[in-house]
C-alpha cells in the first residue's frame, strides 16, 4: 500500500528541499545558519532523487552522488550554527563535514565497482563518522541547556531534540527493521516523512532564532565591548514613534545581522525597517541613545569580533574584522580597541590565558 505514496511524496520533499534553497539564499544578508541549511537542503534532494534514478549518463549519478553526501554531516553544522550563532562553524568543522562527504561519494564509488572488502571497510568507516557527527548534533542542543535558559530557547532546543531524535531514529533503527515488520517501500516512506519534518521544523527554528538570536544573547557576554561604548542619552525625550522604531531597528540588526555588510548605510537600514532616512536618524539617537548610525552598528560589529575571537576558531584578525562587516583591518582595529581598551589580538590573548 505504501508503494502508491512513495512517487508524489519524494516529488513533494524534492520540491520542498529546493524551494527552501531558493529562499534562504534569497535572504540578504543570510546568517551561517541559513547557508548552510541551504546546503543540507540542496544535498537532501539529491540524495531523495538518487534511489529512483535508473539508468542515467554516468555523469549525472556521479553529480547526484556527490550533491547528496551533505545530509547528515551538513545537518550537524546546521545546528552548530543554530546555537552557537554566527563563527561557530570554522574550516576544522567544514573540513570534517568535507571529509565525511569524500567517505560517502567513495563508498558509493566501490559499491558499484563490486569492490565486496573495500565496501566493508569503508561502510564501516562511515558508520562510524556519520554515527558521530549524528551525536554531536544532540550535543548542540544539549550544550548550554539548564534553569537559566529563557524559555523560548528552552522550547527551540527541546523541540530540535524530539524532532532530530525523530530523524535519527528513522534513519538508523526504522531502516535496520526487517522486512517482516516494515517493506521496503515503508521505510522508504518513513524517511520521506522524517525529512519533510526536519526541513520544515528548521526552518521554524531559523525564523525564531531571527527573533532572538544567539547574537543577542551573546551580546550579554561580551560586556566590555558593550559597556565601552554605551550609549549617549539623547537631549530630546524619544515619542513613542521612536521607540517603536528603534525596537524594529534592533531586530533587523540582530536578526539579520545587517551590520556584517560593510556597506551599510542609513538608507539601507531604513528600507530594511520599511521608514526613512531622518526618522532612523531620529530613532537611532533618541529611541537607542546612540551618538550616531556608526557608533550603532559599530557596537554590534565589535560585539560580534568578541564572539568569534572568543570561540578561538583559528581564524586572523584580517578574517574577523571583514566577518564583522568591516571593511579592512585599520578601522577595525582602531574601533576594537576603542571599545574595549585593547587591540583584537591582546584582547584573545586574554581570553585564552588560564584563571
Amino acid at each position: 500500500m505504501a508503494d502508491q505514496f512513495v512517487g508524489p511524496m519524494t516529488w513533494a520533499v524534492v520540491g520542498l528541499a529546493l524551494a527552501s534553497v531558493l529562499a534562504l539564499l534569497g535572504r540578504r544578508p543570510a546568517s551561517d545558519a541559513e547557508l548552510l541549511f541551504a546546503v543540507f537542503c540542496g544535498s537532501l534532494a539529491m540524495a531523495m532523487l538518487r534511489p529512483g534514478l535508473g539508468d542515467v549518463p554516468v555523469a549525472v549519478a556521479a553529480l547526484v552522488t556527490v550533491g547528496a553526501a551533505f545530509t547528515c554531516n551538513a545537518y550537524w553544522l546546521v545546528a552548530r550554527a543554530l546555537f552557537r550563532g554566527d563563527g561557530a562553524v570554522g574550516r576544522v568543522h567544514l573540513g570534517v563535514a568535507a571529509g565525511i562527504a569524500v567517505l560517502v561519494v567513495a563508498y558509493r564509488g566501490v559499491d558499484a565497482l563490486g569492490a565486496a572488502p573495500w565496501t566493508d571497510a569503508l561502510g564501516a568507516l562511515l558508520t562510524l563518522a556519520s554515527s558521530t557527527v549524528m551525536v554531536l548534533g544532540f550535543v548542540e542542543a544539549l550544550r548550554g541547556f539548564g534553569p537559566g535558559l529563557p524559555v523560548a530557547e528552552r522550547r527551540l532546543r527541546v523541540g530540535f531534540l524530539a524532532m532530530y531524535g525523530v530523524g535519527v531514529a528513522v534513519a538508523t533503527v526504522g531502516q535496520a527493521l526487517p522486512a517482516t515488520v516494515l517493506d521496503a517501500s515503508a521505510k522508504r516512506l518513513l524517511v520521506l516523512m522524517a525529512a519533510s519534518v526536519v526541513v520544515v521544523f528548521t526552518h521554524v527554528a531559523l525564523r525564531q532564532r531571527r527573533r532572538t538570536p544567539q547574537g543577542a544573547e551573546a551580546l550579554s557576554s561580551a560586556p566590555v565591548a558593550v559597556e565601552a561604548m554605551a550609549p549617549t542619552p539623547g537631549k530630546a525625550g524619544p515619542t513613542d514613534e521612536d521607540r517603536a522604531l528603534a525596537e524594529a531597528i534592533l531586530e533587523v540588526l540582530e536578526t539579520r545581522a545587517l551590520y556584517r555588510d560593510p556597506e551599510l548605510k542609513v538608507a539601507d537600514l531604513a528600507a530594511a525597517v520599511g521608514s526613512v532616512e531622518h526618522k532612523v536618524s531620529r530613532a537611532i539617537t533618541q529611541g537607542l541613545g546612540e551618538r550616531n548610525f556608526n557608533q550603532l552598528v559599530n557596537r554590534h560589529r565589535i560585539a560580534h569580533a568578541c564572539r568569534m575571537l572568543a570561540a578561538g576558531e583559528g581564524r586572523s584578525v584580517l578574517e574577523v574584522s571583514l566577518e564583522s562587516g568591516f571593511g579592512s583591518l585599520g578601522p577595525f582595529n582602531r574601533a576594537f580597541k576603542a571599545a574595549t581598551g585593547q587591540t583584537p589580538t591582546a584582547w584573545r590573548d586574554g581570553r585564552r590565558a588560564p584563571a
